[in-house]
């Protein structure tokens, strides 16, 4: 019988404790994926262990406009991490790939307290499929054995930051999967116009060298921008360039969209919101990004008019500010996990428990 290849340092060492304590336990979503709380971004996964400077300063954009360079990359930390068996663009055909992703953001303080700048890196780390199975199932024994109780999902911080023990354990299964040699892709969300203005765009790496991104479905564009003014009043959010896929829903939030919007406008905005959710449906090669990221404040709004969406998971409260294109991180200082986000969570989550249920 053909043999899988030995897991890796830790996660080895976790599987194999695991398995001498009896059945190893079930992963859960937030062995797959967890916010980390803002006072722990910076010292968790600092930009300067995951994020090598010269990537950074090759990002399209600057994140911000009112931060230096060297202020803006020693104030960015991970928020959130995210595991995936099978990372898939351009629908199911589409190469299967196993990844680490983390979502840096800066984190900083003001008068007010610990609050981030609304604007974010996402960075890609490509594995195995035996890594990742090999991290999820230590994850999950570090949490059985911690005994944390993990009675709130995704939405909220992982309680193991509250156990030094679980945290350092936890970074030290998940630093092999996050060298540099690894990055395959970083993205960036910068913010602009005080606030009300965002660019999305981002670079691929092949043996280190970057290249730009195009956006997905909008030809040769390597940029994304978004407006949106409304905040907690009104949807007025401009895309552009305007989207091809889903356009129903860039219709609608736009600004005077929703007031001139019919009831079949409205379905129309509804059932792309519904769709930009599933990730049955849509990947990250199938959509511009912008359009995904403003499909959780379009559907608050979309509630507020009558319209209502059958969809299996709950938006945040904290969408209800248009101007919350978060995906899985903090607006401001507030947890903002998308719909899709949790929806994604739990498939990935599915998926890797089958996958390990079937390893020898």
């Amino acid at each position: 019988m053909t043999r899988r290849p030995a897991l890796r340092s830790l996660a080895a060492s976790a599987l194999l404790l695991a398995a001498s304590c009896g059945p190893a336990p079930r992963p859960v979503n937030q062995d797959v994926a967890f916010l980390v709380p803002l006072a722990r971004a910076g010292e968790f996964l600092p930009a300067a262990a995951v994020l090598p400077r010269p990537v950074f300063d090759r990002l399209h954009h600057p994140l911000t406009v009112v931060d230096e360079p060297d202020a803006l990359y020693a104030a960015l930390g991970a928020v959130s991490v995210r595991l995936d068996g099978c990372f898939r663009e351009g629908g199911t055909g589409g190469t299967c790939r196993p990844q680490v992703r983390l979502v840096l953001q800066p984190v900083m303080t003001f008068e007010s307290g610990l609050t981030t700048r609304d604007a974010a890196v996402h960075v890609f780390f490509s594995a195995s499929e035996q890594e990742i199975l090999g991290a999820t199932s230590a994850l999950a024994a570090l949490r059985s054995e911690r005994k944390l109780n993990l009675s709130s999902e995704v939405e909220t911080p992982h309680p193991g930051f509250t156990d030094a023990e679980w945290t350092r354990r936890a970074k030290e299964i998940l630093a092999p999967l996050l060298t540099a040699s690894r990055l395959v892709r970083a993205t960036e969300m910068g913010v602009h116009a005080s606030n009300q203005a965002w660019i999305f765009a981002g670079l691929d790496l092949s043996s280190g060298v970057p290249a730009d991104i195009r956006i997905p479905t909008l030809g040769e564009h390597t940029d994304g921008h978004v407006t949106s003014t409304g905040g907690t009043e009104r949807t007025e959010i401009t895309l552009d360039p305007f989207p091809t896929v889903e356009s129903a829903l860039a219709r609608w939030v736009a600004p005077g969209g929703a007031a001139a919007a019919t009831e079949e406008d409205r379905r129309a905005a509804a059932a792309s919101v519904l769709r930009l959710e599933d990730p049955s449906v849509h990947d990250s090669g199938t959509v511009d990004c912008a359009t995904c990221h403003a499909g959780s404040t379009a559907r608050h709004a979309l509630a507020a008019s009558g319209t209502g969406l059958a969809s299996p998971v709950q938006v945040p409260d904290a969408y209800l500010d248009t101007r919350n294109l978060r995906a899985f991180g903090y607006f401001f200082d507030k947890p903002s996990v998308s719909p899709r986000v949790q929806r994604e969570i739990e498939a990935v989550r599915m998926d890797l428990t089958q996958r390990l249920e079937k390893a020898p």
